[in-house]
């Protein structure tokens, strides 16, 4: 447990080519299969108006060329990723929010070989205003009650990011909670 129990806040500043998105922080980088992987995202301190953002927990699998049954255009790696948790937000207004997304105890954790290789990650996706300064209040000091509508249209950019994490495997005991098959008991009197 040593090797995943060890914390300390990492802080990444999320910026996009108009400006700073926000910072995102997680207490560790290494997992081990059934944990939650935990993050926080502080949009307050952003100065691009942050829509709506997605992320999901995933693993990269790369087969080298030469043991493709298909092969990759130019000889490059095949790539694969799965997706195995998602949380997607919106988020416009939102100062701070966090996720937590589960490591599922069946699935396989990192490894590589020279034949193939197993990577986890983090990726984003941040859905952004292009206008700068964009304020989508509701009117505040009515003297009558009204009823308040967004715009229905707001120029928009795209950006993902993705972060590597590691993950372990899991204690056999915890494991066996997952695996498939017929459980026995047996009482003796």
């Amino acid at each position: 447990m040593a090797a995943t129990s060890c914390r300390s806040l990492h802080l990444y500043n999320i910026s996009d080519g108009r400006g700073k998105v926000g910072t995102f922080g997680i207490f560790k980088s290494v997992y081990r299969l059934g944990e939650d992987v935990v993050g926080t995202l502080n949009l307050g301190e952003g100065t691009v108006a942050c829509l709506q953002f997605s992320v999901s927990l995933q693993t990269e699998e790369r087969v080298q060329p030469e043991y493709q049954r298909r092969r990759g255009a130019g000889g490059a790696p095949s790539v694969s990723h799965v997706t195995h948790a998602r949380h997607q937000e919106s988020c416009l207004h939102t100062t701070r929010t966090s996720f937590s997304l589960p490591i599922p105890l069946s699935s396989t954790p990192g490894f590589y070989t020279a034949i193939v290789s197993l990577k986890w990650r983090l990726h984003f996706e941040f859905v952004t205003s292009r206008e700068p300064g964009l304020v989508l209040l509701p009117p505040m000091e009515q003297p009558e009650p009204v009823t308040w509508t967004g715009p229905e249209q707001v120029p928009v950019d795209t950006f993902s990011w993705d972060l590597p994490i590691k993950v372990l495997p899991t204690s056999p005991t915890l494991a066996s909670y997952a695996a498939p098959g017929p459980s026995t008991s047996t009482i003796t009197i």
